[in-house]
């Protein structure tokens, strides 16, 4: 597993090479297997030398597994991973999630002016528990909330009379109303029966699309912005096909 990809960090350059990417995959499966079946043993004990790493490091393969598999979509042969919960530590303590970055840096911050600032050192803390969120495979969590600590927090655009937490929420909102927007535009629907159904969509029900009878009724094929299909039932057809991936993608992003 090693050997098809060196440094866990650098998952996202399998993305390019096909075949490097399913040596990988591959590669983890069976490593996790035989890790699965190590675990059996009640006298298990996690050990670096007879493992070839410590278990940060497995856990950063395991991070850039998921990955990998999320960008590609459902896996074919799924794993069993042990949960990372109780297991990634900051400081020997806390476990790194999206939750607990959030409680952070709304603990951290100062209202200077009626606007909410953090220090230096803190936002550097903040972009290393970011990158260590994406490392242990959330990576479109991690930059779902980079880009609202660059853009919002550092900028001075968050006002001190809102937890950190719901301005996070409702700007995420925000995005995700306007991609929303954007792909009714494409495709002549109703935003209101889309974002309905964006919200209400599972992942692990990848081909059901909520609400698909009443988006389809709702297509107004003169107000599309791509009419490439020709005519408006080539139109639905195309459009039915190719949805199931769209709301998955704003799903995934946004959830």
């Amino acid at each position: 597993m090693i050997t098809t990809l060196p440094d866990p960090a650098e998952w996202q350059t399998l993305k390019a090479d096909e075949e490097a990417l399913e040596k990988f995959l591959l590669a983890f499966r069976d490593a996790a297997v035989q890790l699965n079946f190590v675990e059996q043993y009640y006298k298990y004990k996690w050990e670096d030398k007879s493992f070839g790493m410590d278990e940060h490091t497995w856990l950063k393969y395991v991070g850039a597994y998921k990955n990998l598999v999320r960008i590609e979509g459902p896996d074919p042969n799924p794993v069993v991973i042990r949960s990372l919960v109780g297991r990634t530590k900051l400081a020997g303590t806390q476990v790194i999630d999206a939750n607990h970055i959030l409680e952070l840096i709304g603990s951290k911050v100062s209202n200077i002016n009626g606007v909410q600032t953090v220090d230096d050192e803190t936002l550097r803390i903040i972009h290393e528990q970011i990158q260590e969120l994406s490392d242990i495979g959330e990576d479109i969590k991690a930059n779902m909330l980079r880009e609202f600590v660059d853009t919002e927090l550092v900028q001075g655009n968050l006002e001190s009379d809102i937890n950190f937490d719901d301005a996070f929420d409702n700007w995420k909102l925000s995005k995700l109303k306007v991609d929303v927007g954007s792909l009714a535009d494409k495709w002549g629907l109703c935003r209101e029966w889309l974002l309905k159904s964006v919200n209400s969509f599972v992942l692990s029900k990848p081909t059901t699309i909520p609400y698909i009878d009443e988006i389809t009724k709702s297509v107004d094929y003169e107000k599309a912005s791509d009419k490439s299909a020709g005519n408006k039932l080539k139109h639905i057809m195309t459009m039915t096909t190719v949805l199931p991936d769209s709301i998955m993608e704003l799903k995934l992003k946004y959830e």
